[in-house]
């Protein structure tokens, strides 16, 4: 489906209404924004016509589709053909006659040589570099997409003299993390001459996940915990300010692999002091525990706090929804929560850790995944199947989501490299910026760099990160 001009451009678009769990008010009311930074210069066109390749491949062009509002909801408007009239993505270039160094906004964007060596710092704020990286026209929820004729998918490329800027945006309901993967994967094999390797993708046209949720076996793990309606407008009192309009503050954290290194084995060591017989526990889980300890640290002991994470679902539904092999371009996600006071929250680093393990082994069955949709389909209207809430109405909740597994820090656009490279050209910095509402007290670990560094990216409300930032200082 490459761009073309011709008859078949006036062909209708093919409609397809925006799949179950694509559309809640959450998805709908973000762009996500991966930026990525190489130190080098890259052809702008070859990356503008090697996604625009792969957004026109078979399957791949609901990337492409405009966004209409029709009798039943929102739906998706596929154009049979992409021409320059109505182009696979949306694309700008923004060429600047300096050096990254020279420039006010990406001076200050970090790196993997700037990261510290031995301890975990906050490296930015990302607004400072954010109308730079996205452009003070960027779209931010659906509203910037109806009716506009705005592809689902966009790319930005700012070029300076010795570096490029990348930007992959999308709206938020087209895609999650894990199908940014597949999105980055596939368009390297397209800048790389490979399109003939770009597998087919499942869900093109139907709903794959439409009856998710509609057959449980068993009840969820935490159900009787969650907020009810009575509590979820108690929890919204208390804190719809710092969701819809108070002042939010971004940090962009690094966490060396050193530092994670000894998390480890303070861990390990709080474990087996506990009699802990399995001591496995991944990094996420280290990082999870750790940030949410420094997160909740101004709160008083008695403060009941719940940590969430987002999961990717589809290797759980391999046996009956999502065929193996066949990526998934849509939202396919579940989410675990553990529920602590604060006082819980600073006994033990390892016992933390190994709770979030434990959460995310249940939650993250088949069964569990059945029975906690369940409950998100009771609670559906008005704004859609959203996460459920568990804790109490006056707890402090923080939210993670962790694209580690997305490996955005080893995407490769050696191909598009003006002056030629031998081997892979990895970007020096990967972050993640959303627009539109942002969650009040959330953190996206965007994962690992080449060099062992891991990187967060966290939206607090307003005040918080000075708290955290003396702690980091104090070497707490």
């Amino acid at each position: 489906m490459a761009p073309q001009e011709s008859t078949a451009a006036a062909a209708p678009d093919l409609v397809i209404p925006l799949h179950y769990y694509d559309n809640n008010t959450m998805f709908t009311s973000i762009t996500m924004h991966a930026i990525f930074v190489y130190d080098q210069v890259l052809d702008p066109e070859k990356l503008r016509s090697s996604l625009s390749q792969l957004v026109g491949h078979e399957t791949w062009q609901k990337l492409g589709a405009r966004v209409k509002k029709g009798s039943k909801g929102y739906e998706l408007h596929v154009p049979r053909t992409f021409t320059s009239a109505r182009p696979a993505i949306a694309y700008k270039h923004v060429s600047l006659d300096m050096a990254k160094a020279d420039h006010p906004a990406a001076s200050r964007i970090p790196s993997s040589s700037s990261a510290p060596k031995d301890r975990p710092a906050l490296m930015g704020n990302p607004e400072d570099w954010t109308e730079l990286c996205c452009g003070a026209d960027a779209p931010k929820t659906i509203s910037d997409y109806v009716g506009s004729d705005r592809p689902l998918t966009g790319l930005r490329v700012v070029s300076l003299k010795d570096a490029t800027i990348v930007n992959l945006h999308w709206l938020h309901a087209a895609a999650d993390g894990m199908a940014l993967k597949a999105i980055l994967d596939n368009w390297q094999l397209c800048l790389q001459g490979r399109e003939a390797e770009v597998p087919l993708l499942h869900g093109f046209e139907e709903d794959p996940l439409r009856e998710l949720g509609l057959h449980p076996k068993e009840k969820f793990d935490l159900e009787g915990s969650e907020l009810s309606k009575w509590g979820t407008a108690s929890y919204a009192l208390r804190n719809g300010y710092n969701i819809a309009i108070g002042a939010k503050e971004t940090r962009t954290v690094c966490i060396p692999g050193s530092f994670l290194k000894k998390l480890r084995e303070t861990a390990l060591e709080d474990l087996r002091k506990a009699g802990e017989t399995d001591t496995f526990v991944t990094d996420n889980d280290l990082i999870t525990a750790w940030f949410s300890r420094l997160a909740f640290s101004h709160l008083p002991s008695s403060k009941p706090c719940t940590i969430m994470q987002a999961m990717s679902i589809r290797r759980a539904l391999e046996k009956d929804l999502l065929p193996a092999g066949r990526p998934y371009v849509s939202n396919c996600l579940s989410y675990t929560s553990v529920l602590k006071t604060k006082k819980e929250v600073d006994q033990s680093l390892g016992l933390l850790a190994k709770d979030i393990r434990r959460g995310i082994n249940k939650h993250g069955s088949r069964e569990q995944i059945e029975a906690y949709w369940s409950m998100g389909r009771k609670n559906e209207w008005p704004l859609g199947p959203m996460p459920i809430f568990f804790g109490q109405s006056n707890m402090h909740h923080i939210g993670y989501s962790n694209w580690e597994k997305v490996r955005a820090n080893f995407t490769d656009l050696s191909a598009a490299c003006t002056t030629g490279k031998e081997g892979p050209l990895y970007p020096s910095f990967v972050t993640q910026i959303q627009g539109g509402i942002a969650y009040p007290d959330g953190f996206i670990v965007t994962g690992v760099d080449p060099a062992g560094n891991t990187w967060l990216e966290g939206y607090r409300p307003g005040g918080l990160w000075a708290h955290v930032e003396k702690l980091l200082k104090a070497d707490n």
